[in-house]
């Protein structure tokens, strides 16, 4: 009798867990099929809840797209969040700014920021152009509901921000500029 139970219990096991890998692979499928189609359309086939733009981080095997501001679908709760006051790569000297959570939920976009390092690349694909950015500096800042990004004038900016993995009183912001402009 025990071993039928063990059995049974061993039988769910391997199903639940087959099951939570199967998922999260079909999520990331899905995931690089959105974005591999954002990438090869062309600019007058975009719908309006597509993506707007692809955040892609190569050191961190990053590629993930994001939604307008003005979409129900830009929410750090759900996606990488445009934040209100940015302006797009094709601003000069704009700053684009994203957040989005360093947990370990499926919605974690930026968990693994904290590897980035001064110089280190990251690219954003809009309106049919391919943007290049170099880190410049990261800085903490505390989280009460306000944050200040500190950039050089003169220059176009991508500022990420998300949670500290170790303080939860902190938030990370990584600034880079725009190196093809």
């Amino acid at each position: 009798m025990k071993k039928k139970r063990y059995k049974l219990l061993l039988f769910l096991f391997i199903g639940i867990l087959f099951s939570t890998q199967f998922l999260s692979f079909y999520q990331e499928f899905r995931e690089e099929k959105k974005v591999e189609e954002f990438l090869s359309s062309s600019e007058s086939s975009k719908k309006e809840e597509e993506y707007i733009a692809v955040l892609e981080i190569p050191k961190l095997n990053l590629k993930k797209g994001f939604y307008s501001y003005e979409s129900k679908k830009n929410n750090v709760n759900k996606n990488i969040e445009v934040i209100e006051t940015s302006t797009m790569p094709d601003i000069e000297n704009g700053n684009l700014i994203l957040a989005s959570h360093s947990g370990t939920s499926s919605i974690s976009y930026f968990k693994n920021l904290y590897k980035l390092e001064k110089g280190d690349i990251a690219f954003i694909y809009y309106k049919d152009r391919k943007y290049a950015y170099e880190l410049i500096y990261q800085y903490n800042e505390k989280k009460d509901g306000t944050i200040a990004i500190r950039t050089e004038k003169n220059q176009t900016n991508l500022t990420l921000i998300t949670c500290d993995k170790k303080n939860n009183t902190l938030q990370n912001v990584y600034i880079f500029k725009q190196i093809n402009g």
